[in-house]
């Protein structure tokens, strides 16, 4: 029995996927070239040796043409804050030209690849196969590049989104405040001019190495070219430390980043209490991929208590490391 278009197309729109703008290059009757594109979430891996991929169009859309006729394309992954583009080249505002004001670089095959992608393929067409509705192209990846690293933008059930990430199963927490143990050297940075401090230091100990100030909305740039900077040094630990209330959504944007950034290696984070925001940002920050935080004993201090934290994860289910020197808090 034939399944219903309708039902099928509602069991799929449950999958989600990433997004990317797939490219191609247009030639005019007089000769000139011109770029076209359109947001495509049917993309695959095909193989690596040959390097392959896949990406599915609808037969009725003329990308598809373009790219049978063209013979190659190009594919621009979108993080998570380049939803804006998605939309902007799945036909949201028709008759807008969809490639001004954007940055784009030009591939081997000609076709254009937006600068800021998380993700960068530049293809020649190497099948087509036919697929029902729709045209299988399978393209030779001739270049690629990734530009950045930033939590991708998914779509799912007809929808833009991005990743519910889940909370950990433990947390380990430092109680800055408590019995001496010993430690990894610890040293601020500010923006990658520090960097090499820091990795000086680290060729004669291991050291933990905060950026400081770094849920400031006008420094997040400088943290997180500081991150990527650090990450990978030989014994150093990468932490992201609050040196002013900051909001859930500002926490939430740079740790999003900085574990991506900086994985396989945690991030530890030293958030303020800041009249019970602190828990907030905890929570944001054990969603976005922390499982390591600086406490204290003293609330007094301003730093985010050691007891709350740890209400806070018996009250979701998360497991916290024994605190050497310190036992059990209740």
């Amino acid at each position: 029995m034939a399944v219903d278009g309708t039902l099928l197309r509602s069991v799929l729109s449950q999958w989600p996927s990433g997004v990317a703008v797939v490219t191609t290059m247009v030639t005019e009757p007089d000769g000139a070239r011109r770029p076209h594109g359109m947001t495509a979430s049917s993309f695959s891996s095909v193989s690596l040796d040959p390097p392959l991929v896949s990406v599915c169009l609808g037969n009725h859309l003329p990308t598809r043409l373009m790219i049978e006729q063209a013979g190659v394309f190009a594919l621009s992954f979108l993080g998570k804050d380049q939803a804006e583009i998605g939309r902007r080249f799945a036909g949201a505002r028709p008759g807008e030209d969809r490639f001004a004001g954007l940055d784009w670089l030009t591939g081997e095959t000609g076709c254009p690849m937006l600068a800021e992608a998380t993700g960068r393929l530049d293809c020649t067409v190497e099948h087509a196969y036919p697929g029902g509705d729709h045209t299988i192209f399978v393209g030779r990846v001739v270049g690629a590049a990734v530009p950045r690293i930033t939590a991708p933008l998914l779509f799912h059930s007809r929808a833009w989104g991005q990743l519910a990430d889940p909370l950990p199963e433990e947390i380990t927490m430092t109680v800055l405040d408590g019995p001496v143990t010993q430690q990894a050297h610890t040293l601020l940075v500010r923006d990658p001019g520090d960097v090499a401090q820091v990795a000086a230091a680290a060729a004669h100990a291991p050291v933990l190495a905060y950026v400081a100030d770094a849920f400031s909305p006008t420094r997040e740039a400088d943290v997180l070219a500081a991150i990527d900077a650090l990450a990978g040094l030989p014994g150093v630990t990468l932490g992201c430390a609050e040196s002013s209330p900051a909001s859930p959504l500002q926490v939430r944007r740079v740790l999003q980043d900085a574990v991506v950034r900086a994985r396989p290696a945690p991030v530890h984070v030293r958030l303020l209490a800041h009249h019970g925001l602190g828990l907030v940002n905890a929570l944001v920050a054990m969603k976005s991929g922390v499982h390591r935080f600086d406490t204290v004993l003293d609330p007094g201090s301003g730093g985010l208590p050691a007891q709350d934290l740890l209400l806070l994860a018996r009250q979701l289910g998360v497991a916290c490391a024994p605190l050497p020197g310190l036992g059990s808090l209740t």
